[in-house]
């Protein structure tokens, strides 16, 4: 009985995680499509517009709607009434939200000194009420493991809202068609989940303990930092620089960020429980660290630097001649997530060695330091702004880094060593692409497409002539043992698990 209990839970966790992967690829890639497509359609001021009423929307859920819903999430047997309860605090702190955001909008827009944002504000206010009545059938579902019908939720929502807003869009209903996108893709949501799940709730509001509303008080102020730290540069920018600008930053953080949710993150989910395994094992764990490290560089490197160097043959082919400004931006943020990157994995090692106090600390402080330079560089314009929060990840770096060694009593020699390979295919890589952006006189397309084969050729080689040069000796690095290596640390992180 026990056994096929396991089997159970183990075949529910796989086929939960295959579909949770299929839901996020299948998103990214959709939005990235309609956005491409809406690119074309609508100018960056348009999406700015967009984007700043985003920010207060993605504050509210963060903040707001999942501390309601996390204690019941990570509650040990949650019943039915438990998420009826959570159903009506989410839909009236939804609705609360969704008032506060409508009522706010014409002293919202004139702080922004942007009339365009008020019904933008306004109209994106109802998708707040729809996040709110949808949390709790996500808690459900996400207790039950049924990320198929999740996936299958957002995937038709995404696709039906982006296909009405492309249509708006080129009727010329402007940032209005955004608008409806969102909202019609929140409410179809909301709804093909109701009618996925057969459940309804019931007219429950049972008081809860003390450790709930502590619980909920820890979530929120940890989605506070995170909002933050993931979206506090568009805050800036938006406060500073306006719609035009934000839409700028937005189209350049959405194509670097992108190698960050698919490679980082991705790499992250794994190091943690490979980390736990090693706690002990000294060795083990600079190993597990050195290899980590290196994939992660390995496949986000060419990856950016791609983008930073052919920026704006990129641009022009997918989005059109009038996102040229975004170009340097693009550069500088490839340059952000690539440095946050090795933050973050150098605070997933604090964390599994339990130094947690450092990763907080050293996030607050480069926050701060982001804000400070963003204030001071903000007349000077966007790339001055992008720069700003590069230059803070490159002050903070060297902090987080010789922490991360100093716990794991890693010398950094053996550090450079083992990241000498990856540097020289990079710098090789970044040379051949700059020589190509500079001197070809065909057309972007082609461009990009021999820019892929040469530049394949140019980070590859040098790697390959230094690891057999070095065959044999500590840090050698063959790139051709990637998949060999990262399936190993997945079965490490699984049976840490």
């Amino acid at each position: 009985m026990s056994e096929n209990k396991a089997e159970n839970k183990s075949g529910g966790m796989a086929s939960g995680s295959f579909w949770a992967v299929l839901d996020n690829l299948a998103q990214q890639g959709l939005a990235f499509i309609i956005f491409a497509i809406l690119a074309r359609l609508l100018n960056p001021a348009e999406f700015g517009l967009l984007t700043i009423a985003h920010l207060f929307i993605l504050f509210s859920r963060l903040v707001v709607l999942d501390a309601l819903a996390m204690p019941v999430i990570r509650a040990r047997e949650p019943d039915d009434s438990a998420y009826s309860a959570l159903f009506w605090r989410c839909t009236v702190a939804g609705l609360l939200l969704c008032a506060c955001m409508f009522l706010s909008a014409g002293l919202v827009s004139s702080l922004f000194q942007a009339p365009s944002l008020a019904p933008v504000l306004q109209g994106m206010s109802l998708s707040i009420l729809f996040f709110g009545m949808v949390r709790s059938y996500e808690a459900r579902l996400v207790r039950q493991m049924k990320f198929k019908q999740l996936a299958i939720r957002s995937t038709l929502s995404v696709m039906l809202g982006g296909i009405v807003g492309i249509a708006l869009a080129y009727r010329g209903w402007g940032a209005m068609s955004l608008v409806v996108q969102q909202v019609m893709a929140s409410g179809l949501a909301l709804l093909l989940v109701v009618l996925q799940s057969g459940w309804l709730p019931s007219l429950a509001w049972r008081a809860r303990t003390g450790r709930y509303w502590h619980d909920v008080r820890q979530v929120s102020v940890s989605g506070v930092l995170s909002f933050a730290n993931s979206n506090g540069d568009s805050l800036l920018v938006s406060i500073f620089l306006g719609p035009y600008a934000t839409g700028l930053y937005n189209l350049a953080k959405r194509l670097t960020s992108a190698v960050y949710l698919v490679i980082t993150a991705s790499l992250l989910r794994v190091s943690l429980p490979v980390f736990a395994a090693a706690i002990g094992k000294p060795e083990q764990l600079r190993q597990a660290y050195l290899q980590l490290l290196l994939m992660m560089l390995f496949l986000m490197l060419p990856m950016l630097l791609f983008q930073a160097a052919l920026a704006e043959p990129l641009v022009v082919t997918v989005f059109g001649q009038k996102w040229l400004p975004a170009c340097s931006t693009i550069a500088a943020l490839a340059l952000l997530y690539c440095l946050s990157s090795v933050s973050e994995l150098n605070n997933y090692v604090l964390f599994a060695l339990g130094h947690s106090r450092w990763p907080p600390l050293l996030g607050i402080l480069q926050l701060s330091l982001a804000v400070v330079l963003a204030a001071c560089f903000s007349h000077y314009g966007l790339l001055a702004m992008s720069l700003s929060f590069a230059a803070a990840y490159v002050l903070m770096l060297p902090w987080s880094q010789h922490l991360a060694l100093k716990v794991m009593d890693l010398p950094l020699k053996r550090l450079i060593t083992a990241l000498q390979p990856v540097l020289a295919g990079s710098a090789a890589l970044l040379l051949a692409l700059y020589a190509m952006a500079r001197w070809w006189q065909g057309g972007a397309v082609l461009l990009l497409v021999l820019a892929l084969l040469a530049g394949a050729v140019a980070y590859l080689l040098p790697m390959i002539l230094l690891g057999r040069l070095r065959r044999g000796a500590e840090g050698s690095f063959d790139p051709l043992s990637l998949l060999k290596n990262l399936r190993n640390l997945k079965h490490r992180g699984a049976a840490a698990d």
